[in-house]
């Protein structure tokens, strides 16, 4: 701040203290930067002269460059009261609220010290930090250019000039003023630090995790900048790392809410979600502002407590109204619920608070998907890459669209943005060159698995096609399917995921051979369903179960894992009106729920076929014995639809892609027939029309 001359006199007669020189010698120490000897004198000033103003407002401003407010702010004050026409103790004044977190008062400060000095450029500054702290960052970035215009040019204006366009969204201008702010204060360890987080804020992570370096070196306790260390660790997916570096900002500062906030993003990064969620409530408890409550709301998601998590996004909107992050938030919980007409409402509100972030049409997209609204959907999706043409997400959601529409070959194309979704299981194979359905004579081709058995064995089809063309094929296939799959004609060699491959010339995951082929729905090949070796087995099961009766295979439920099995998995007991006279069931699956497990054991009529189901290869053979199968959509479904046999599949209101819309049968799978379960619909009501049909399909055995 700028100083004022002030006048020296002499030591009175006695020995009395001077005001005058005893106030000009402690400025002079002050100057120094002696403050520890400074403020006795100051001291001794007031206490024979309380309304000395110099001393008062010297004495207030020493404080403050201790980093005193609190002690600041009565002198600075009493001041005021007694000269107010000076616009740097106003200055001051305002500085000091600001520290104390009294923006708003501190605003009218800065204001009074500029009416009375519209020279005083620190006032500017000051009041453009103010601004700040209201989240008022356009005029904070306006007011701290005027101060600019009148030809200040210290670091801080410069560091927080920065501040302004980065909370403006606008990180690669802020990059230059964090620069300026350092080259004129090369250890200004803040200006270092957030130029790391303008860094983290474009992608440029490496260069970020330099700066944060650097700002840590000048001060390597600061908890702030171990915070933003373990943010920019977690953007490199270092989250032990980054987790250390939070855990230490804790130790430093165990009230620090933000460092609890990045901590629950690290161990949900290390899918520790339950310490997570004790991370995010220790937040909640110390600040309990939206993001806290938001926060909270991403770990139950994660956890797929979405009731939870629609309450706290709703807690988090109760704290700002305004926060799009949590009507977007709040609308994704509802689409988990089912209740995707309140998502839309909540999408189209985060739209108008927070336009042009591509995340909210494409989470509309996903809610249009579980209205059944595909082509809507699509347009929502296009909008999303309209604003980012390099989400893989929308790409993803938007193919899965496409193909339940029918479009295959667009539909597959999309499909492949899968290896770049977020968290995506990696390529095993993305570095060798991919068949994309070119010639393949004297060539040797692997072909690879990578999702669910069922996926595995629903392409299986086009591993002949692709020996026929000529190609040594290997196959890379889950383990538990190798009884299958050595069936199949054209597979020179058979071995599983992380064993070494022979050497190959081409590879292609085994999802991307329809795009390969270019598959239409009017050109799918049908399944393999001559698998001579389960056949020889069928005939052992037929000789051991009973005749005279409908033979009904039953699978009610699949993994328990899968990221969709809430909606997909029935319990037992709702299969009760199948279990009619003349109807032997048999559970076709090897794993059960335990809620199942007393149903079974209490229903005279089902048979429990979990201890002979060893392998897939006895599960073919079981299913060859059935006259007829009622499944949920599991393995099982895609392998009874292989073989052939009649099969029910029970579907849900939002069915995989491959089931396809409004219709009963499958292209995919001409024995089965598809039952689905509309909005709101109970699973007792399809059970029902399955007993319906199951005469028509039915092969009684003499």
């Amino acid at each position: 701040m700028p100083q004022r001359s002030i006048r020296h006199g002499q030591q009175g007669a006695g020995g009395r203290v001077d005001p005058a020189e005893t106030t000009a010698r402690a400025l002079a120490l002050h100057r120094q930067g002696d403050l520890a000897a400074a403020a006795p004198l100051y001291r001794a000033v007031l206490a024979r002269h309380p309304r000395h103003f110099g001393a008062l407002q010297l004495l207030g401003l020493l404080h403050a460059m201790r980093q005193e407010p609190a002690s600041a702010l009565p002198l600075l004050r009493r001041a005021i009261a007694v000269d107010d026409r000076h616009g740097f103790v106003h200055s001051n004044l305002g500085n000091a609220l600001v520290e104390l977190g009294q923006a708003a008062q501190a605003l009218a400060s800065f204001d009074r010290a500029i009416a009375l000095d519209p020279g005083l450029v620190e006032a500017r500054v000051g009041r453009g930090n103010a601004l700040q702290a209201l989240g008022r960052n356009a005029e904070a970035l306006s007011t701290l250019d005027e101060a600019r215009a009148l030809g200040a040019d210290m670091a801080e204006l410069h560091n927080n000039r920065g501040n302004a366009l980065r909370a403006l969204g606008r990180a690669e201008e802020a990059l230059p003023a964090y620069d300026a702010a350092i080259a004129r204060k090369p250890t200004y360890a803040g200006a270092h630090a957030n130029r790391a987080t303008a860094l983290s804020d474009l992608d440029r992570d490496v260069e970020a995790f330099a700066s944060i370096g650097i700002a840590l070196m000048l001060r390597p306790d600061d908890p702030a900048f171990l915070n933003i260390q373990g943010v920019i660790l977690r953007d490199l997916r270092r989250p032990e790392e980054a987790l250390a570096s939070l855990d230490r900002a804790l130790v430093l500062a165990p009230g620090l809410a933000d460092a609890h906030a990045n901590r629950v993003a690290a161990l949900c990064d290390l899918n520790r979600q339950e310490e997570a969620l004790a991370s995010a409530e220790a937040s909640l408890a110390l600040c309990r502002n939206a993001a806290a409550h938001r926060n909270r709301a991403a770990v139950l998601a994660q956890l797929s407590r979405h009731g939870e998590a629609e309450a706290e996004e709703s807690a988090a909107l109760q704290a700002d109204p305004g926060s799009g992050e949590a009507w977007n938030g709040r609308g994704n919980a509802l689409v988990e619920l089912g209740r995707f007409e309140e998502a839309l409402g909540c999408f189209s509100t985060a739209a108008g608070l927070f336009p042009g972030n591509r995340n909210i049409p494409y989470n509309r997209g996903n809610a249009l998907r579980g209205l059944g609204r595909h082509q809507d959907a699509i347009a929502a999706f296009d909008e999303s890459l309209a604003i980012d043409p390099g989400h893989a997400e929308a790409h993803w959601n938007r193919s899965l669209s496409l193909l339940a529409l029918g479009s295959l070959e667009e539909g597959f194309r999309g499909y492949e943005w899968r290896w770049r979704r977020k968290n995506a299981v990696p390529h095993r194979h993305g570095a060798s060159p991919l068949w994309q359905g070119g010639a393949l004579e004297g060539r040797t081709l692997l072909l690879h698995a990578e999702q669910g058995l069922g996926d595995t064995i629903q392409m299986a089809r086009f591993i002949p096609l692709a020996a026929a063309r000529g190609a040594r094929v290997l196959v890379e296939a889950q383990r538990p399917l190798h009884p299958l799959l050595r069936q199949l004609p054209g597979i020179s060699a058979l071995f599983s995921p992380g064993e070494t491959p022979p050497p190959f010339d081409l590879q292609c995951p085994l999802m991307s051979l329809p795009l390969a082929f270019g598959t239409r729905l009017d050109t799918i090949p049908g399944p393999i369903t001559d698998l001579s070796g389960n056949l020889a087995r069928a005939g052992a099961w037929d000789r051991d179960l009973p005749g005279g009766v409908l033979r009904l295979g039953i699978a009610c439920s699949g993994n328990p894992d899968h990221a969709r099995d809430r909606e997909r998995s029935i319990p037992l007991s709702l299969f009760a009106p199948l279990l009619r006279p003349g109807v032997e069931a048999f559970l076709i699956q090897t794993q059960l729920r335990p809620s199942d497990e007393a149903f079974l054991a209490a229903t005279p009529g089902l048979t429990d076929l979990r201890p002979r189901l060893t392998g897939f290869g006895e599960t073919a053979a079981a299913l060859l014995a059935m006259d007829a199968v009622v499944c949920v959509d599991t393995s099982v479904a895609h392998l009874a639809g292989t073989l052939g046999t009649p099969a029910h599949l029970l579907l849900p209101s939002l069915p995989d892609w491959r089931w396809l819309l409004d219709r009963a049968d499958s292209p995919w799978y001409p024995s089965l027939r598809l039952h689905r379960r509309a909005r709101g619909e109970g699973w007792e009501s399809v059970i029902a029309r399955v007993a319906a049909a199951l005469p028509e399909a039915a092969r009684l055995v003499a």
